[in-house]
């Protein structure tokens, strides 16, 4: 029996080297093209000259996070093309993981943005009780996120388990509204 011939992880030799050439060749290419969506973000973000505001923060890490993205879905690809099923099984398992934080954490800060926008706007329209309705704009888009966020990283779950978390978030997020708001008619008086 020639070498190549020989098993190993349920393929012959010549196809584990051939399935890790190309698994290598993806992961080279992934991390290429990373790095050129990352340098041509950080171009742009370089370029709207927002270096001193609290914005910049937040685009270099929407950058990062994008950069980051690309060298996981890339690695995934490379582990499928390497046809490993005990490797395949579990790391791909991990894998769906991290874009579902990463999602979450998207969700998490793009409804801030909204919500403090939003309550920026309504304070400014001079409406009465705009700073009361403000809050509740700020809190109700918060929350709403929160649960597409939470709903978004725990996609690995049943949903039933998901519905309790959420409740069980309400719930904290309702008992600390009301504190604040009791702490703070306490400290007016």
């Amino acid at each position: 029996m020639v070498f190549w011939e020989k098993e190993a992880f349920g393929m012959t030799y010549k196809e584990l080297t051939t399935n890790s050439v190309l698994a290598l060749a993806i992961l080279a290419i992934g991390v290429v093209i990373g790095r050129i969506v990352y340098y041509i973000l950080d171009k742009a973000i370089d370029r709207t000259r927002i270096e001193k505001t609290n914005a910049y923060n937040f685009f270099r890490m929407v950058a990062v996070i994008i950069k980051w993205s690309v060298y996981i879905l890339f690695l995934s690809l490379a582990i499928r093309i390497l046809g490993i099923a005990q490797v395949t099984s579990w790391t791909i398992d991990i894998l769906v993981v991290i874009p579902a934080l990463v999602a979450a954490l998207l969700l998490i800060l793009g409804g801030f943005v909204i919500a403090v926008y939003l309550k920026k706007s309504i304070e400014e329209s001079k409406v009465e009780s705009g700073e009361i309705l403000g809050n509740i704009f700020f809190y109700f888009i918060t929350y709403v996120f929160m649960v597409f966020a939470l709903k978004t990283a725990l996609i690995s779950l049943d949903s039933g388990t998901v519905n309790i978390l959420v409740i069980i978030l309400t719930g904290i997020i309702g008992a600390g509204i009301a504190y604040r708001t009791a702490a703070s008619k306490v400290k007016k008086k």
